[in-house]
């Protein structure tokens, strides 16, 4: 028998052998279980606060789901010159942040593979598939979980924002996984400025044609916002903004009497392509009322006709005149009149009158009477 002949059973064995072991390949690497990035890291001043806001990671560097409880690590620092990870990392502060989350999400939680794992209706005649209805309620199911595992897994941090006034610094969160491992600090840099005083003291009174708002602050700017409020006492629409302003004043002309307005302002500051706001004041709320009469009609004459004294005069512009009274000798004569002239028949030849008149706004304030016009009937 030769000598290959030979060496064929051993082959076959050993062949057979490590079949029986189970192998179906090259042996895998263990996983390192180290989280991904956090991602959406944005930063900002709002207040005396620092407001961070960051979406944890769903899957390992791997794209495996994220099993435990990693350790979320979140600092701030200074920056230091020249710039050193390591020496940033040594001298900032670190930020507690809320545990990883209780629920385990959908691995990369988008709604393709989450509208992968549901069930296909049967066909249905005229067409395949499931019934439109379906696939719409499947797509809305999809998306619903989609923002259900968003939310679950972002975070929002607040800093008091004292301690790093007047400083460039650096926020930087990472994700540790079990092994203690990490795929690098997603970081952002903030310079932090001194925190805006809130402004203080807000009123509100009447003027003509005007809610006058005043409050106590020293600030670059301020931003005044309204809303108005329903009769019941809730509010009756969102707050807008109203203006801005460079003093610690404003006045409001585009409000409407009998209505209730609510208003608060904050403190502002631009800083470059940015802008910093305060905390707001405390809320006022107000109803102004129509406490003021039109202006005193001006130019009042006349000219004695045959019958009738015609009297004429400058017309008032307020926006709210509702009309004009005529007084005779003191006695008013007429109401409402809607234009500036007016005649009186009720005369006799030969006798002298003296006239006046008054402007009346929708609210049934009166003018001060206008100086008198003397006139003789001819």
């Amino acid at each position: 028998m030769s000598r290959a002949l030979l060496l064929v059973p051993i082959v076959v064995a050993s062949a057979a052998v490590l079949a029986g072991c189970g192998y179906s390949g090259e042996p895998k690497p263990p996983s390192l279980k180290r989280p991904m990035k956090v991602s959406n890291l944005a930063a900002v001043e709002r207040g005396a606060r620092i407001i961070v806001t960051f979406e944890l990671p769903q899957e390992t560097t791997e794209g495996l789901p994220i099993t435990g409880t990693p350790d979320i690590e979140l600092r701030i620092g200074a920056v230091p010159v020249p710039w050193n990870q390591q020496a940033w990392q040594a001298n900032s502060d670190r930020i507690p942040v809320p545990a990883w989350p209780a629920a385990p999400a959908p691995s990369g939680g988008s709604s393709r593979r989450l509208l992968k794992g549901l069930p296909k209706a049967p066909p249905t005649s005229g067409g395949s598939g499931r019934p439109a209805a379906q696939r719409r309620a499947a797509k809305a199911t999809a998306s619903a979980s989609a923002a259900s595992t968003k939310a679950l897994f972002a975070r929002t941090i607040q800093i008091d924002a004292a301690k790093y006034s007047g400083k460039a610094t650096v926020i930087g969160v990472r994700v540790l996984g079990p092994t203690g491992r990490d795929d690098g600090w997603a970081t952002i840099p903030l310079e932090v400025f001194p925190v805006l005083p809130v402004p203080r003291d807000l009123r509100a009174v009447d003027m003509p044609g005007a809610v006058h708002l005043q409050w106590a602050a020293e600030a670059p700017a301020f931003r005044v916002y309204r809303r108005l409020r329903a009769p019941n006492g809730a509010p009756e629409a969102e707050w807008v903004q109203l203006a801005d302003s460079t003093q610690p004043s404003y006045d409001d002309t585009t409000f409407e009497y009998g209505k209730t307005w609510q208003y608060y302002v904050q403190s502002v500051r631009q800083t470059g392509g940015n802008t910093l706001e305060s905390d707001p004041s405390d809320i006022y709320t107000f109803t102004p009322a129509d406490k003021f009469p039109p202006a005193v009609p001006a130019g009042l004459g006349g000219i004695a006709g045959t019958r009738s004294i015609e009297l004429f005069w400058d017309r008032v512009a307020d926006a709210d005149l509702a009309g004009y009274r005529i007084y005779r000798n003191g006695t008013r004569i007429a109401d409402g009149v809607q234009t500036p002239a007016y005649s009186d028949a009720n005369v006799v030849a030969g006798t002298k009158y003296s006239y006046q008149l008054s402007a009346v706004d929708q609210s049934g304030n009166e003018s001060m009477r206008s100086p008198a016009f003397e006139i003789t009937m001819e």
